[in-house]
């Protein structure tokens, strides 16, 4: 039982120290805006885009997940 309470320890450490991670990355991009993929689907990306960019990087997300979409 000690071993479970070990590991669960080390889990919920590992996601804390993610979460720490994502939010540092956060607050160097700055302003984010939301684009809609699908009905269920949307992407963060940063708000300084141009259009063309954005399309870029939504052409490249949707060849990386194509069933996704």
């Amino acid at each position: 039982m000690k071993k479970s309470n070990f590991i669960g320890s080390e889990m919920s450490s590992s996601n804390q120290s993610s979460e720490n991670v994502l939010k540092e990355y956060k607050k160097k991009v700055g302003k984010v805006i939301y684009v809609a993929i699908s009905a269920r689907t949307t992407i963060e990306l940063p708000a300084d885009l141009t259009q063309e960019e954005i399309d870029t990087r939504v052409e490249h997300y949707k060849k990386l997940h194509p069933s996704r979409i």
